[in-house]
């Protein structure tokens, strides 16, 4: 029996940090990881990967959406073969997990060895939660088919902001544990023990092919080529405030880094291993004009250094 825990939550609300959390109170386990990602490049699971972790890549489109199901399905089969006693899911920022019941109906006569369905994690971004929710109705679903619901960055809101996102939390889901943190530092094992499925009944995902996010990739002119730092800056801050999401990683004059943006609050952080080429993927939502802001912002701060 194999235990499988799903992690959802909007872009940059932290799981991916809770991830590593997780990895490190379970890193005497034997663990399976199947890491999301909207773009066609898989950043996070760069993030996480680590010894003797079985992990999986899926990229370029939600795991509960029609484009990348049958890879979901392919890939919880092939991990019921392997020798582990957890599966742990990342989805992406935008997903959907209105179906994850259903998909996981569907393999139950798959698999090689069966899955115990814990139940889901909602990572909820304290600092922009209140401006999306009502917008994007993948968080509200996402929020809808969790039992923990954990308020991160509340170091960065006041009383007055938690207590109205927690009324909002409950008015979506009433049963659901809420946990307000900062860094994303919990008693995960205390958290998974309690964890639950869902009551709530499986449903159609709003992941369409129709409704993907739009994904866009810049990457450095030529492999081991250095970005001046202050430069890199002044594209992010530009470019930032029109994207959901930026990540990626960089060479530049002072140093490999990771690079970690939701909305104006812009993180560029060193990074320990080797970097062997610029790569920075943004996240906008569909039918966003973010092109021909990107390109000025490349031509005025990063021309001959960087490309999309």
């Amino acid at each position: 029996m194999i235990k499988m825990i799903l992690l959802v939550g909007f872009l940059g609300a932290g799981k991916t940090t809770l991830m590593k959390e997780i990895l490190g109170e379970y890193k005497e386990q034997k663990i399976g990881v199947i890491v999301n990602e909207f773009g066609e490049i898989n950043i996070d699971a760069k993030l996480i990967k680590g010894d003797g972790i079985k992990m999986a890549e899926l990229s370029n489109g939600s795991i509960f959406c029609a484009c990348i199901k049958d890879k979901f399905v392919d890939s919880l089969i092939e991990m019921s073969c392997k020798d582990i006693s957890y599966l742990f899911i990342e989805a992406s920022g935008l997903a959907d997990p209105a179906n994850m019941q259903t998909i996981i109906d569907g393999i139950s006569k798959k698999t090689l060895n069966d899955y115990e369905y814990g139940g889901a994690i909602c990572v909820v971004d304290g600092e922009s939660f209140t401006d999306l929710f009502e917008v994007l109705p993948a968080i509200s679903s996402q929020i809808k088919y969790s039992s923990t619901v954990v308020i991160n960055k509340g170091d960065l809101i006041d009383e007055q902001t938690v207590g109205e996102i927690t009324q909002n939390v409950n008015q979506i889901n009433p049963s659901a544990q809420i946990i307000v943190t900062s860094y994303c530092k919990i008693n995960i094992k205390d958290v998974i023990s309690e964890l639950r499925s869902s009551e709530e009944e499986a449903s159609d995902s709003s992941n369409t092919v129709e409704s993907r996010p739009v994904t866009f990739i810049l990457r450095g002119i030529e492999t081991g080529g250095v970005i001046p730092h202050d430069k890199l800056l002044c594209l992010l801050e530009e470019v930032a405030e029109k994207a959901y999401r930026i990540k990626g990683f960089a060479k530049t004059d002072k140093g490999d880094v990771e690079i970690s943006c939701v909305g104006s609050n812009i993180n560029v952080l060193p990074w320990d291993e080797e970097v062997s080429e610029t790569v920075i993927v943004v996240i906008s939502s569909v039918g966003f004009k973010l092109i021909s802001s990107i390109t000025t912002a490349i031509d005025k701060h990063a021309k001959g250094y960087l490309s999309m």
